[in-house]
């Protein structure tokens, strides 16, 4: 008889399952805020489940997928309060219409940190909970390669329950995929939404939302060079009035290609993306509502 990928597996406490192996390769765990479970002998199944994020994590191994329950809701408080520190672990909340897994920042230092190779995260939403604004997000450490993001929400709870950086990635970090994602800030003093701190190897930042007040560039790789980066489909949206900066800012020697973007920015008769080691093709851009972009960079050149 042919084999395929489903197979059965029996859990602690006599629980069968049938899995994908292409979607589980290796354990499952479970985590529901509405339980007081961090013990042995739970996270194996939906009805024992553990009650924080960090708990499954630190009980997790490569190839193992952490499902996080539609209703599951975290306050987190420092840097490390969930530290994505297990190499090739998926982090997956599971979503119901709009109701989504929620971690909440109730202090500066609030964050999701990647501290390992291979994390993929998706499905949860960030909310940003502390008086004088959260610091970041998610940290992506220098040894996050590897690392992607997807279906992920950031969302301020007023102007001063701000994120001051939804994603800040470390230099040196290699193959992060951030995709899927919505970015929604109010007015307040947000710096940049996804700020690289150096160099890159292969970035992919695709189909994507941004609506934002960033004082600095939405999406700044301005601080150091990068090979392979692709920034396709997004639609960015800057309501900051300061017109110092950009929606796309690159570094002149960060090389790669930026396609099919839509940019809005109160930047009157000025560029919303700079990057002059990229290829640009296809961005549209405006800095009026209700009018039509244009081409972003200005085409200055004849192609014979």
């Amino acid at each position: 008889m042919a084999r395929t990928e489903l197979f059965s597996r029996s859990q602690p406490g006599g629980v069968f399952t049938i899995a994908n192996w292409k979607d589980l390769p290796n354990d499952g765990w479970f985590v529901d805020s509405t339980t007081d479970t961090e013990s042995a002998g739970y996270g194996r199944n939906p009805d024992a489940p553990f009650d924080t994020i960090d708990y499954a994590i630190g009980n997790a191994a490569q190839g193992d997928k952490i499902y996080v329950a539609p209703w599951h809701a975290e306050n987190i408080t420092t840097a490390t309060a969930i530290n994505c520190d297990v190499a090739g672990v998926t982090i997956e909340g599971v979503r119901m219409g709009n109701l989504m897994p929620t971690l909440t920042a109730t202090a500066a230092a609030g964050a999701l940190t990647v501290g390992a190779a291979n994390v993929t995260i998706k499905n949860l939403k960030f909310l940003a909970g502390f008086a004088t604004g959260v610091t970041q997000g998610i940290a992506i450490a220098a040894a996050g390669d590897g690392c992607t993001l997807e279906g992920l929400k950031f969302r301020d709870s007023t102007t001063n329950l701000e994120y001051l950086i939804h994603i800040n990635v470390a230099t040196t970090v290699e193959d992060l995929t951030i995709r899927d994602c919505s970015f929604i800030g109010l007015a307040g003093t947000m710096s940049a939404s996804v700020l690289f701190a150096g160099t890159t190897v292969n970035t992919l930042i695709e189909v994507n939302y941004w609506d934002v007040d960033s004082s600095d560039s939405v999406v700044d790789h301005s601080a150091g060079a990068a090979t392979g980066m692709l920034i396709r489909r997004n639609v960015i949206i800057n309501q900051d009035t300061n017109t110092a900066k950009w929606c796309i800012e690159l570094k002149s020697d960060v090389y790669g290609c930026v396609h099919d973007n839509r940019m809005g920015y109160n930047k009157v008769d000025a560029e919303m993306g700079v990057g002059a080691g990229c290829f640009w093709f296809e961005n549209y851009a405006s800095n009026t509502i209700a009018e039509s972009g244009l081409l972003d960079p200005a085409t200055a050149h004849a192609i014979p």
